[in-house]
């Protein structure tokens, strides 16, 4: 695919990218908030992606147009709201919404690739397709996906491989591809190969997964016939042993230590009680998940009837499904795993929150019910999108937290003076280097419990984590800060030195 032009506008104003090459382009400005974020947002926006838009930014109220060629063939596709018209030579061709486009791109455009999604074969949307192409900006990497939720790195994965086949013909599968000739190249990747972004050599865990889609892909030659045997069961590709150190090293940053949890809620604090009281269950929600680790969509799930007031505790059974969805279709569904069905005891803090959120989401939706009562006065157009529901944990509109709108939040460099909450706390604590995601509160509260002195078991059944992995990399990183305490106290203990020194 390659960008010829881009444009977004409407009758009041409009800006249009005509100076795009045919190679690699970088859209950059000598000064922040001039549009360049924009101007990217938009073109996927057009191109079929969930909107990724600051919430400052009235992306409905515009046009989202780009020029585009596949295959020697141009086309111009135009899109607002849920409505796309494509420009097809002559032809013009109207789709009501993504799905459509989609179908009709994968026949008569470009075949969109087919990956397993819960069992089943299915097309890729746009918003998976367009990560092949397109890399953002602050250290992101293509296969993250920018809209989390419906789609996991392991879908980009997925896909990749159910490319291979048109990639790599069956000639060099069978004449080239031997043992040694992976093992060399392996060597060879694992020595002096560089992420695109960082410059940093490739962590393990990259280095697992090529390994993997590696083993996949000559798998997929023995099950069509196209190999015999797989040359990767002759190998033993190791991970360098530096590689692994680093990736241990590297857990330390998603989690908060210490003052760094104080720097955050004191710079959190202070945003979501200054700007206005719409953002302060932000606050909230970024305390409650410290106390009790849970995921993002299992908060945005609870309701007052998964919390037993009596026995201080809330029952996690439910996960907010979001992506791709209008606020007013949000459901629930079923929690990650059979083990993530749990009971989480509640502090007095957690406590208080559940009384405060119940309290102010009665007080605003009494409001809004008073303001109903007169649809043409100015006080009621600012609510006019507001939904009545049960979540605890909902912002000034009644929308549940997701992870669009929490990450959003934390990480949103424009909508707010100072940049992201990130930046604020690097700004007045330059010793702060961590980057802020749901995760890290996660982990934050995985971490203080081991800290405490919680066995391995009893933190994986309070988060519910089936898998040890993510919990033990944490567990095994706190405690051998705690032992490296330990030897220091020891030292400290000179009983009977007096004696020895002669």
């Amino acid at each position: 695919m390659i960008i010829k032009r881009i444009a977004i506008g409407n009758g009041k104003e409009s800006y249009i990218e005509a100076e795009l090459s045919d190679g690699f382009n970088v859209i950059f400005s000598d000064d922040n908030n001039k549009g360049k974020t924009i101007v990217i947002q938009s073109m996927l926006y057009a191109l079929g992606n969930k909107p990724v838009f600051p919430s400052t930014f009235g992306y409905k109220n515009y046009y989202h147009i780009v020029e585009f060629e596949i295959n020697g063939k141009n086309y111009l596709i135009a899109r607002k709201k849920d409505t796309f018209i494509l420009k097809e030579e002559s032809r013009l061709n109207i789709f009501d919404n993504e799905s459509e486009l989609k179908n009709y791109w994968s026949k008569n455009i470009h075949p969109l690739p087919k990956i397993i999604k819960g069992g089943v074969e299915k097309v890729v949307d746009f918003e998976l397709f367009n990560q092949l192409f397109f890399v953002a900006q602050d250290k992101k990497d293509s296969s993250n996906i920018a809209n989390k939720g419906y789609y996991k790195k392991d879908d980009f994965i997925s896909m990749i491989f159910s490319l291979v086949p048109r990639m790599i013909s069956d000639d060099i599968l069978l004449t080239l591809i031997s043992p040694l000739f992976i093992q060399e190249r392996w060597n060879e990747f694992t020595r002096g190969e560089k992420a695109l972004q960082t410059g940093e050599p490739l962590s393990s865990s990259t280095l697992s997964k090529v390994r993997n889609i590696l083993k996949q892909i000559f798998g997929f030659g023995v099950i069509n016939e196209i190999l015999e045997a797989s040359p990767m069961q002759y190998l033993n590709l190791k991970v360098p042993k530096e590689r692994l150190e680093m990736t241990y090293e590297k857990k330390r940053f998603k989690f908060l230590e210490g003052e760094e949890i104080d720097w955050m809620l004191e710079v959190l604090y202070e945003i979501t009680t200054r700007e206005n009281s719409r953002v302060e269950f932000y606050f909230d929600s970024a305390v409650f998940l410290l106390h009790t680790g849970l995921r993002i969509g299992e908060l945005g799930a609870l309701t007052v009837d998964d919390v037993d007031f009596e026995n201080n505790c809330v029952y996690v059974r439910k996960n907010l499904i979001s992506q791709g969805l209008k606020k007013e279709e949000f459901q629930t569904g079923g929690t990650k795993t059979l083990s993530s069905n749990r009971t989480v005891v509640l502090n007095p803090i957690c406590m208080e929150i559940i009384k405060r959120r119940i309290e102010k989401n009665q007080e605003r939706q009494e409001y809004v019910k008073i303001m109903m009562l007169d649809k043409d006065s100015s006080y009621w157009y600012p609510l006019r999108g507001f939904i009545f529901t049960d979540y605890l944990f909902q912002n000034h509109m009644g929308t549940p937290i997701t992870p669009n709108l929490f990450t959003g939040f934390f990480n949103n460099k424009t909508s707010r003076k100072g940049g992201s909450i990130d930046d604020m706390i690097k700004e007045r604590y330059p010793k702060f280097t961590k980057h802020i995601t749901s995760h890290v509160f996660r982990y934050t509260h995985i971490s203080m419990l081991a800290e405490r002195g919680w066995q391995l078991k009893e933190i994986m059944d309070r988060v519910g984590h089936k898998d040890s992995k993510t919990t033990l990399e944490i567990y095994q990183q706190v405690t051998k800060d705690m032992r490296k305490n330990q030897e220091e106290d020891l030292k400290r203990i000179t009983i009977g030195s007096k004696f020895l020194e002669n």
